[in-house]
């Protein structure tokens, strides 16, 4: 339909009967379904008279025949965000809410959820996404009493009503930071939140999970959405809480453990997600102790399969070729947060990782493992993913230099050295235990002499360039070198440093002040893991 005949259809929808309203809205929804901006309702202030319009409709309950159209229209317009925060007020939420069910508490059998319900909440899903008005509207956030309730009472409620309760939750609790406290202190929504899981694992517990499931795993992952944003700041946690939490991660134990057909990346990505921010003293029901010879991933007789999908859904993050910090940030942050909580799961998880080493003959940062592909992110001009991806590995060296010098080559490590104050000093005592988790492999110590810890890996004898060389020739070498680097040092290409007393480097204003530093910076290399 051309412009000229849109204008013509909007103004028809304002200015005519009933009858015509009835047969143009139709139109309009149809012409209208798919589109997120409508400049053609910018002039003579046609945008505000269709929202009147419509509303008019709404209110008034002689026309309650069009009531579910006149919310589909609004639910599309209010994908514009032109004008949406002059365009709703606390009586248009007030109509809104009345129709979605979410302005008393309802007995169950008193809870009738239509069209109309559901297409009010697909209205507020846009409003709460598009307008800040809406995200700060205290008319809404006294309504979640009512929403909480329903949460509280689900039966029979269909689909779409589940789906968009929790969509609303999670925009409002994402976008409105003060509802977290109302709805966890106030309400215990976050218990009831956690129920729905609860419910949903228990009855698959000895089944396996198929398209059938589809729509219940959905609401799900809606939940653990909606869980994350309300236990973002979560680590200062009193005893209560603490139960709460350590329930919580039984259920996610029980969730990764489950088996699936479908969507299982999907919930796996909400459970990283939601591991995130559980407290550090609340992971240990993420390991449970074997109760079945048939479970396959046992150590130190407890059940690591739940660490197991972890470890599995890391590996096929890591293949992601976009969007790295996106894909890799959550489930690095989760291992962190659970290796260094658990020691049982750190032992397990660098078994994974960094198994004794066998393969000298590699780059640390070369092959298909674990370890290399990992390896590989420690050089990423991500910085924000490549501190992350070093503090794991470094944690699972029991944060020892040695240790992370061998397993991943110091010239991939020297970064976080650098910044964590390592470089070149002394190392203070680790909280970790002094017992050995790994012995050297035959393969390490055959080579171990020949491996250049730069690399991390064995080299070949190689030729010396100064061989055949007087002690003149030698001299006219380095002076040549060190003029070469005082270049590159003024051009500003490059900045020399010597390592400081905190054990960073800083700058230095000539090439030949490092001949001052080098008895200082000679430190020996201690490789064994046995120390």
């Amino acid at each position: 339909m051309d412009k000229a005949n849109t204008e013509k259809l909007i103004r028809k929808l304002i200015a005519g009967t009933y009858e015509e309203f009835c047969k143009n809205i139709v139109v309009f929804l149809e012409i209208y379904d798919k589109k997120t901006s409508f400049e053609e309702l910018d002039s003579t202030c046609l945008r505000e008279k269709l929202w009147k319009r419509l509303f008019y409709y709404l209110t008034d309950h002689i026309y309650i025949d069009q009531h579910h159209q006149c919310l589909a229209a609004l639910r599309i317009l209010s994908r514009d965000k032109t004008n949406l925060n002059d365009l709703i007020n606390d009586d248009a939420i007030k109509i809104i809410l009345q129709n979605a069910s979410l302005t008393k508490i309802c007995e169950e059998e008193q809870i009738s959820c239509t069209i109309v319900t559901i297409e009010s909440l697909k209205l507020l899903c846009n409003l709460l996404f598009n307008s800040v008005k809406v995200q700060q509207s205290q008319v809404l956030i006294s309504s979640l009493p009512y929403l909480i309730d329903r949460i509280k009472n689900y039966t029979h409620n269909p689909y779409d009503v589940k789906l968009f309760d929790m969509r609303i939750l999670f925009l409002l609790t994402a976008l409105n930071t003060s509802t977290r406290d109302v709805i966890k202190t106030d309400l215990y929504g976050d218990v009831y939140l956690i129920e729905i899981i609860e419910e949903f694992t228990a009855e698959n517990q000895n089944s396996e999970i198929t398209v059938n499931k589809a729509e219940e795993i959905t609401i799900v992952c809606e939940v653990l959405k909606v869980l994350f944003n309300l236990y973002i700041h979560s680590d200062d946690i009193g005893v209560e809480d603490q139960e709460k939490y350590n329930s919580l991660v039984l259920i996610l134990y029980k969730l990764l453990t489950l088996k699936y057909s479908v969507q299982q990346d999907d919930l796996e990505s909400h459970v990283v997600n939601l591991l995130t921010v559980i407290p550090y003293s609340c992971y240990t029901p993420i390991i449970q102790a074997v109760n079945s010879q048939d479970c396959k991933d046992v150590y130190q007789n407890m059940n690591m399969s739940a660490i197991c999908v972890l470890l599995r859904f890391l590996d096929t993050r890591l293949e992601c070729k976009t969007h790295l910090l996106e894909n890799f940030s959550p489930i690095i942050t989760a291992l962190v947060r659970l290796v260094k909580s658990e020691r049982i799961v750190r032992k397990y998880v660098r078994l994974q990782i960094l198994p004794p080493l066998k393969d000298v003959m590699n780059r640390p940062e070369e092959g298909t493992t674990l370890r290399a592909k990992l390896c590989k992110l420690l050089t990423s001009p991500i910085t924000e993913l490549r501190d992350l991806v070093a503090e794991l590995l470094f944690v699972l060296c029991k944060e020892k230099v040695s240790r992370m010098v061998k397993y991943t080559g110091y010239g991939n490590a020297a970064g976080m050295f650098a910044n964590k104050g390592l470089l070149g000093r002394s190392q203070a005592e680790t909280a970790y235990s002094s017992e050995s988790e790994d012995s050297e492999t035959e393969e390490y110590q055959k080579y171990k002499e020949r491996i250049n810890p730069v690399t991390g890996c064995l080299e070949h004898s190689k030729p010396n360039p100064l061989e055949g060389m007087t002690e003149e020739q030698k001299e006219y070498e380095a002076l040549k070198l060190v003029k070469l680097i005082d270049k590159l040092t003024k051009e500003g290409v490059v900045r020399p440093c010597r390592i400081g007393d905190d054990g960073k480097p800083e700058p230095i204003e000539h090439v030949l002040e490092l001949q001052n530093e080098l008895p200082k910076q000679q430190c020996g290399r201690k490789d064994s893991d046995s120390e």
